[in-house]
């Protein structure tokens, strides 16, 4: 894979950085396009590392999208009604997480739980619920 980055990517990375050397030029400093390349330049020796090292990927798509529920859950909590609302949406956010952690499917486990009279259990009874212990 690094053979092929090298061989494909090195010389488009090359060809960018050179167009960006002579195009900022073109800017005074504080616009935004000047901003752009200056921040550019800043993370470019990150950016030379995907070509490298086959480890790092060019984009950092995985990330965003395992971050998607909890910005779109962020937008949510704006309409929890009170603190109280929130807080509640909060405690279920975080056990639907610790499932998808767990590699349990969220709805198994929820409807298993709440199928169990919770009030009469030990403390050490419901920690064997929670998902990371879940069997």
């Amino acid at each position: 894979m690094e053979t092929e980055r090298k061989a494909k990517a090195y010389p488009i990375l090359k060809y960018l950085e050179t167009y960006m050397l002579d195009v900022h030029k073109q800017y005074t400093p504080g616009e935004a396009m000047e901003k752009a390349l200056r921040y550019a330049f800043a993370v470019w020796i990150r950016i030379g590392r995907y070509v490298q090292d086959g480890h790092f990927n060019i984009d950092n798509n995985l990330m965003e999208q395992a971050i998607r529920p909890i910005t779109l859950g962020r937008k949510n909590y704006l309409f929890c009604g009170n603190n109280e609302g929130a807080e509640n949406n909060a405690i279920f956010y975080t056990f639907m997480a610790c499932c998808r952690e767990a590699d349990i499917e969220p709805y198994k486990w929820m409807k298993e739980v709440l199928s169990r009279p919770l009030p009469d259990m030990t403390e050490e009874e419901l920690t064997k619920m929670l998902p990371s212990n879940f069997k």
